[in-house]
């Protein structure tokens, strides 16, 4: 058909159908997207104003399905694989920060002090108290430890349980020597040494229920992103966005390492406080490197992954801008 004969749509018809073309990325739009609106048009019934539902759920799906679409290339696979687990393993942290927030604060340096001073029955005593970001098996939690000896968990357990907190089972056999108990969205974790002469206390949050759900969430939206993301870039052809990924890959393996191999942890102790997302703060995952190591490899990671996106637009291939076809 030529352009004298097309028809004469309806001004607003043709602005939703390029809404909805906004699914398909930006160089199919520029090559294809004149003869999409042309058809749709054509075959469009005199006085519509708006799409129909089918016409509006085919458009979205086909864009969605041209979005994921790897080009023939032999590095597009891999990078994209990679993409997924990356943008699964960051969407998971991401899961686990917004679950923590609906839990109860820790307390403060002075309200752990007198926890403390309460479990091991001396009210004089001068803990030394630290808040821990991240820990490796459990999430942030405040510790605080005293020299003393001849502590026994079952008058501890006595005093808080007057105090209200509640008492849980401990994992491994009670000898006495371990307690952990409960209250107000807060669990405390109290044990000793095997000579008895120091005795740690730790004092976690408690799960609410939010952050199984939400880190599986986050997985699964982050490796949709990430394989977005990675189709993206890989459609557009460029070799110094392909270098930028492979640094980018590099730089968060180690970060990508420490939340995956959290993420089963998590699913057996969230109702003991355990989180994803704190191995990507200033923590001991890796006990042979310096504390800000995954969060350092994070940020330059999530950079160099910026750059790679910002690169391949800037060298998107040229193509046939849409034109207007209603009259």
């Amino acid at each position: 058909m030529s352009a004298p004969d097309w028809p004469s749509a309806a001004p607003t018809l043709e602005r939703h159908y390029r809404r909805l073309l906004n699914a398909y990325p930006s160089h199919y739009r520029r090559r294809h997207g004149t003869e999409i609106v042309t058809t749709l048009l054509e075959m469009a019934e005199p006085g519509r104003q708006r799409p129909g539902l089918a016409d509006s759920w085919h458009l979205i799906a086909s864009g969605l399905r041209q979005r994921l679409r790897l080009p023939r290339r032999p590095l597009a696979m891999p990078g994209a694989v990679l993409a997924l687990l990356a943008g699964a393993a960051f969407g998971a942290a991401a899961g686990s920060w917004a679950a923590f927030q609906t839990c109860t604060p820790l307390p403060g340096h002075t309200q752990a002090t007198a926890v403390h001073r309460l479990t091991v029955g001396a009210p004089g005593a001068s803990p030394y108290v630290r808040t821990l970001r991240g820990h490796y098996d459990t999430g942030p939690m405040v510790m605080a430890e005293s020299d003393l000896s001849g502590w026994q968990a079952a008058p501890a357990r006595a005093r808080l349980a007057a105090d209200g907190w509640q008492t849980l089972p401990v994992a491994a056999p009670d000898r006495g020597y371990e307690l952990m108990m409960q209250r107000d969205g807060l669990r405390i974790h109290a044990n000793t040494d095997v000579t008895r002469s120091t005795v740690w206390s730790t004092v976690s949050t408690v799960d609410t229920g939010w952050m199984r759900p939400l880190v599986v969430a986050g997985l699964l939206a982050g490796a949709l992103t990430g394989w977005l993301i990675a189709a993206a870039v890989a459609q557009r052809r460029s070799r110094p966005a392909a270098v930028t990924a492979v640094f980018a890959f590099a730089t968060l393996t180690m970060p990508v390492v420490s939340v995956a191999g959290n993420l089963t942890n998590l699913f057996h102790r969230a109702h003991l406080g355990a989180t994803v997302h704190h191995v990507l703060v200033t923590s001991s995952y890796w006990q042979s490197g310096p504390p800000w190591l995954n969060p350092g490899l994070t940020v330059a990671g999530l950079a160099l992954a910026v750059v790679t996106v910002v690169v391949s637009r800037l060298s998107r291939p040229a193509g046939p801008a849409m034109r207007e076809v209603a009259g």
